[in-house]
């Protein structure tokens, strides 16, 4: 006993929902990606209470949105240049304390253009 039963075609499989998902899936994770660069700064801390380290001969006040250095008011982006005059009057030491409402970003701000000096050693002191 033959039993004679319809032979089924198989349609051709379509890429165009594929394609879709692919799409998609680019689409979201392009998205939900950051593309900013993380960078390292380093921050030298004081000396202990002994005395032993030298005295920083340059202070920079961080107060939110203002940079005083050694008792001036000065805009952020002159800072790079005061600190570079400082070093050419042989002052290689800078302490740079942090006070009031002062955010991580304008720190890590600060300390980068700092960073960039040579020669230039930076100590950086939190708030009380």
């Amino acid at each position: 006993m033959h039993l004679d039963r319809p032979v089924r075609k198989q349609k051709p499989i379509s890429l165009t929902p594929l394609v879709d998902v692919i799409f998609l899936l680019l689409l979201f994770f392009m998205l939900s990606s950051t593309f900013t660069s993380f960078g390292q700064v380093k921050i030298g801390g004081p000396t202990g209470s002994g005395g032993q380290g030298a005295v920083p001969q340059a202070l920079l006040v961080l107060d939110q949105e203002r940079l005083r250095l050694n008792g001036n008011e000065i805009a952020e982006t002159e800072l790079r240049a005061k600190a570079q005059a400082l070093q050419s009057r042989e002052i290689d030491s800078l302490l740079v304390l942090v006070r009031g409402q002062t955010t991580t970003q304008q720190l890590v701000t600060v300390m980068g253009q700092l960073n960039n000096i040579q020669g230039l050693a930076i100590i950086v002191a939190g708030p009380e």
